[in-house]
């Protein structure tokens, strides 16, 4: 059954290749949890294996269009400019490849090779899917409704799902369910209760664990982070004004995300989709948007107290606990807290120790010991690849959300262009202090559709400046505030 979906997807990108984006996205939100009870029915591992691999099934029939479409272009003498940002991308993607080639003696790394190709696999898709976006994009806003409904509709699932364990599951239940023959099989060692992962909960000083929704990715990070891009998403369709009851669904879907961040008790992703609710409402200069933020706002002082909040805690035990009074989860006052800060401290005293860097795999946490930084993407971008392949990260990061706002600038206001201009800038600009903080790009519902659209963006840029002979260029489509 999985394996015919897996078929039909295929089929339907090879025909309309940007449907690949929501297909990508929305496939990503359930393969944990397919992932997870294959293994709690005995699956043997290989052909589990097989199952992970659809995404990089996807990946190489985007990228065998993606080169059938350039090697077109070259045909028709209308190859387009090779941009500043496209060097820096191409830079990056052969610095990463040095990386790993270079043995991990040399560069004072014991990284196992299981590590080093984890690191090489998690670097590789930002210049990846960063030439996919560039190549292939949508003509239509057919396509760009398909995929705004497909990754919506996936974050609605998720949401419903994560109320459902949440508040309906014990958290025992996981246990039968097989989440930690899951995450042994990922190569992660977790020492939370009962062998779960720690970010299962927030601990609070009295030692009580307060549950965290964690749905069909098995982690309140993907969902928390996954939102910040699909949030854009949705309330650019909502804006756009598409039919009656597409609109309602998404705007439901939307609502649902909206939950689903709140429940996932993820702090620093609260405060950030307050942020792109004021972005959100100054680029498009809409009253209803700006209403959201007093809403958000009051969510996530909401979430930053649990015991105020419907939430549910459990002791070491996993058996729940009748809670009373309040306690603030603020970062500093829980331990989780505490030892982000501390890891953060480590990892930047790794750079500063090695700024040639330790190789590809060093901030891996999975199959091995952790050898060099891995609490932070950006801390980890140059405790890999010293400061060059740092500062090309840097660089290419910043000018995907530059390239954002000037597609935006450039998106025609009447219809669904402006959708991944929107990640690219308002969730770019959500994910500045997450990726300072957090090892980011290992979950592939953010990396895909923020790189993509970067591609996309530089895409939309660089039709102004060039078009081949005959050609029309594009009207002035948008004025920002301020802009």
């Amino acid at each position: 059954m999985i394996l015919a979906v897996v078929a039909a997807g295929l089929w339907w990108t090879w025909r309309r290749p940007f449907v690949g984006l929501g297909l990508l996205i929305a496939g990503l939100a359930l393969h944990n949890i397919v992932v997870m009870a294959l293994l709690g029915l005995g699956t043997p591992h290989l052909l589990v294996r097989v199952v992970q691999g659809w995404k990089e099934m996807f990946l190489l029939v985007l990228l065998v269009i993606a080169v059938r479409a350039i090697s077109a272009r070259h045909r028709d003498s209308a190859p387009g400019p090779v941009t500043v940002t496209d060097g820096i991308a191409i830079a990056f993607a052969a610095i990463v490849c040095v990386y790993f080639l270079i043995p991990p003696s040399v560069l004072g790394s014991d990284a196992s090779l299981a590590q080093r190709l984890v690191g090489l696999r998690t670097m590789i898709l930002i210049p990846l899917l960063y030439f996919i976006g560039r190549t292939v994009t949508a003509r239509e806003d057919r396509d760009r409704l398909t995929v705004v409904v497909l990754c919506m509709g996936a974050g609605a699932a998720v949401a419903i799902f994560g109320v459902y364990e949440i508040f309906f599951v014990p958290t025992s239940t996981w246990l039968r369910w097989g989440v930690n023959a899951y995450t042994s099989f990922l190569g992660f060692t977790y020492h939370g209760p009962a062998g779960l992962p720690e970010n299962f909960f927030i601990t609070v000083n009295s030692g009580t664990l307060v549950r965290r929704m964690v749905s069909t990715y098995v982690s309140p990070l993907g969902i928390a982070y996954t939102a910040l891009m699909l949030l854009p998403l949705g309330i650019a369709a909502i804006d756009r004004r598409v039919s009656k009851p597409v609109a309602l669904g998404i705007a439901v879907s939307t609502a649902l995300v909206v939950v689903s961040v709140v429940l996932s008790i993820t702090r620093l992703a609260l405060f950030a989709a307050v942020g792109e609710a004021i972005l959100l409402a100054i680029v498009l200069r809409r009253v209803w948007i700006a209403a959201l933020v007093p809403v958000l706002i009051v969510a996530t002082v909401t979430a930053l107290q649990p015991y105020a909040s419907i939430a549910p805690a459990v002791d070491r035990n996993l058996n729940p606990v009748l809670r009373s009074g309040i306690l603030w989860t603020i970062p500093g006052n829980d331990s989780s807290g505490r030892e982000h800060y501390d890891f953060l401290k480590s990892d930047l005293l790794v750079d500063l120790q090695h700024p040639f860097g330790l190789g590809t795999g060093a901030s891996t946490v999975r199959y091995g010991q952790l050898v060099g930084t891995g609490e932070s993407a950006v801390l980890g971008m140059f405790g890999d690849l010293g400061v060059v392949g740092g500062m090309l990260y840097v660089t290419l990061f910043l000018l995907s959300i530059w390239h954002g706002y000037l597609a935006l600038k450039r998106s025609r206001a009447s219809s669904l262009e402006e959708c991944l201009p929107l990640v690219a800038l308002v969730g770019g600009l959500a994910l500045v202090p997450i990726s300072m903080t957090t090892d980011l790009w290992g979950d592939l519902s953010v990396t895909f559709p923020f790189w993509w659209s970067a591609g996309a963006c530089a895409t939309m840029c660089a039709e102004r400046a060039w078009r081949p002979a005959g050609a029309t260029y594009r009207a002035r489509r948008r004025t920002l505030a301020g802009g």
